[in-house]
């Protein structure tokens, strides 16, 4: 009996691992019991016990005359660290966290310089505003809304910033950000992204301000980083001022 039960636990959690990784995603239907028993070399009634006890977990469903199909994937224990490396690649976060990470530029386009741009960019008059929305295992993450000053960046429009870095090309240009500020709150999802994300409008998310300057000090960058918090820590260093007045 305790063979029996160790084989459909296992069989469980690679079952929910692959949901975690994004190769089972709500709506797909799993392997048949035949497939899975000749895949895993287990006996159907395993199999069937597995996928009923992930069925009473509310991770499938099964459907007569259709198969199982995915209606939940598990929220994962990893986080995506946000604040200590900054100046890195979402990507390249994502990926460090062991998730598969893909992203897609829904606009880009020249805008001009308004409101909190106009007092941080005081030298330039229009700006590039480029909204990307990153990808965790194929769900959506992160909306990301950057600016950055055209008359530096001009050719921005010939950049794959679906598949390259941002810093990265702003590399090209001698301004990539070497020191980042960030400024995080919690908010409710804008409007406009709430679709893009997923969620229900006023669902709260984490919103990360980012101002990224160049080796000059010259501010180069002012994102707005929308996260979804499932996936998110946070890790600041807090420097404590020693100095006593009396």
């Amino acid at each position: 009996m305790m063979e029996y039960d160790a084989l459909y636990v296992q069989l469980m959690n690679s079952i929910l691992g692959k949901m975690q990784r994004g190769e089972y995603q709500v709506g797909d239907r799993l392997d048949s019991e035949r497939v899975m028993s000749q895949q895993y070399g287990i006996s159907r009634l395993t199999i069937r016990k597995a996928l009923k006890k992930l069925e009473e977990q509310g991770y499938v469903m099964a459907r007569r005359g259709s198969g199982t199909f995915v209606v939940k994937v598990p929220t994962s224990s990893r986080r995506i660290d946000q604040g200590a490396q900054a100046n890195m690649s979402l990507g390249v976060l994502i990926r460090q966290s062991g998730y598969e990470s893909c992203r897609k530029v829904i606009s880009i386009e020249k805008v001009p310089v308004w409101g909190i741009l106009a007092e941080k960019f005081s030298g330039s008059s229009q700006m590039f505003e480029l909204v990307r929305l990153s990808y965790v295992n194929r769900e959506p993450y992160a909306v990301q809304k950057a600016y950055i000053p055209a008359e530096i960046f001009w050719d921005v429009e010939r950049y794959d910033l679906s598949e390259g870095s941002l810093y990265e090309y702003m590399d090209t240009h001698g301004h990539m950000p070497k020191r980042v500020e960030s400024y995080m709150q919690i908010v409710e999802i804008p409007e406009e992204y709430a679709g893009l994300m997923n969620l229900q409008s006023g669902k709260k998310v984490f919103l990360v301000v980012y101002l990224g300057y160049d080796s000059g000090g010259e501010l180069m960058e002012y994102t707005y980083s929308y996260y979804l918090p499932q996936y998110t820590s946070f890790k600041y260093v807090i420097e404590k001022n020693t100095r006593v007045n009396v």
